[in-house]
């Protein structure tokens, strides 16, 4: 398997050494290493796609703009379709062999190397994110399991809430991962921000 260079690897070193408030009511990291794989059905096999999809996994599939997970990754329904497997890369079935097993049915696409995923958590998460995302974050309107595609500022995004009330997982295209990550800094830094150091393991499930 080919390594899976962090695109933040020198900024965080620098953040995590600049931004360490206790305690803090923001905790930014980058949840690495990761696979990601978008499962895209065409218009005339979602069904049967589903059902091998299911098999494939070993998990119930969501529903829509939600997750669900297991110990090794988790599945996000992000449009008609379209659903992202996130999780271990070591772990997690192969690109390769999920292609096999859909021939026909979808297009498989390995997003690993093309994706940053970054946890915001912390009691201020949300007032961070939405400075920058006008999703209404609040428990009740985006719980739990909740998953969606949606734009941080003017960037495409997948935002995730987590298992824990307070953390959300956000997906960006890598070439923007530093823009993100320095917005983050800005945003966090008023409540009291803590930055992980990549050392740390970041893993949500």
């Amino acid at each position: 398997m080919i390594e899976r260079r962090s695109a933040l690897a020198t900024l965080i070193e620098q953040a995590s050494a600049t931004y360490q408030c206790d305690p803090a009511a923001v905790t930014l990291a980058e949840r690495r290493p990761l696979a990601i794989l978008q499962i895209s059905a065409f218009s005339s096999t979602q069904t049967e796609t589903a059902s091998v999809l299911r098999t494939a996994l070993g998990v119930e599939l969501p529903l829509p703009n939600r997750l669900t997970s297991n110990a090794i990754l988790s599945v996000r329904l992000v449009g008609p379709g379209i659903w992202q497997v996130v999780g271990d890369p070591y772990a997690t079935i192969q690109a390769e062999t999920l292609r096999a097993s859909l021939e026909g049915l979808a297009s498989v696409v390995d997003l690993s190397h093309a994706r940053t995923a970054l946890t915001v958590s912390g009691i201020s998460a949300q007032a961070t994110l939405n400075k920058f995302c006008g999703l209404d974050l609040d428990l009740e309107q985006f719980p739990i399991d909740a998953a969606t595609n949606t734009r941080f500022g003017h960037i495409g995004m997948t935002l995730a809430r987590m298992s824990d009330a307070q953390g959300f997982e956000l997906l960006v295209f890598r070439g923007y991962a530093e823009h993100v990550f320095e917005a983050l800094l800005e945003a966090g830094a008023e409540f009291g921000l803590k930055v992980q150091p990549l050392s740390v393991d970041t893993t949500a499930a």
